[in-house]
């Protein structure tokens, strides 16, 4: 059970739901397969023990799995929701960052996405409470799917403001 059913008020009902897109692993997954691209040549332009070529080959695959980690974490443990009644927001395992959101408090949601973000599917979410209370969330996957929920669930006054 995660954080959105844990939180969901008696009756409320989820209507949209997403999480960061896997994007977000892009830059580390290149740095991983720099290392282990440099161990492969590393072992395969040098006369080296066996001993030391498992031994580089672990330290590379630590290195590569020990960057790619933190970010899978993150990535297993974001949710994003639309309810019926309030948009709810959780990313993080140890580090958490969570927005509960009633949908008559939401004055504006906006997304930008970049040409790369338009193809594969991903944007930065910004969501705007009253008073001017600002939130944005990196690399969201369907980030326009999630707006247009907002905009369908929220009551006439505030869909007018998030077009």
């Amino acid at each position: 059970m995660g954080y959105i059913e844990k939180h969901l008020a008696p009756g409320e009902q989820v209507v949209f739901r997403t999480r960061l897109h896997p994007m977000i692993f892009a830059g580390t997954a290149a740095f991983a397969a720099f290392v282990l691209g440099v161990v492969g040549l590393i072992v395969s332009r040098n006369e080296l023990t066996a001993r030391t070529v498992a031994l580089l080959w672990l330290a590379g695959v630590i290195i590569a799995i020990g960057s790619l980690l933190p970010l899978y974490v993150r990535w297993q443990t974001s949710e994003f929701a639309v309810t019926d009644r309030r948009v709810l927001v959780k990313v993080g395992l140890l580090s958490v960052h969570t927005l509960e959101l009633l949908l008559p408090k939401v004055e504006a949601i906006g997304v930008d996405q970049t040409i790369g973000g338009r193809l594969l599917g991903y944007g930065t979410l910004r969501i705007v409470g009253t008073g001017g209370t600002v939130e944005t969330f990196a690399r969201v996957a369907q980030p326009q799917a999630l707006r247009e929920a907002v905009v369908r669930q929220a009551p006439p006054a505030t869909a007018a403001r998030t077009r």
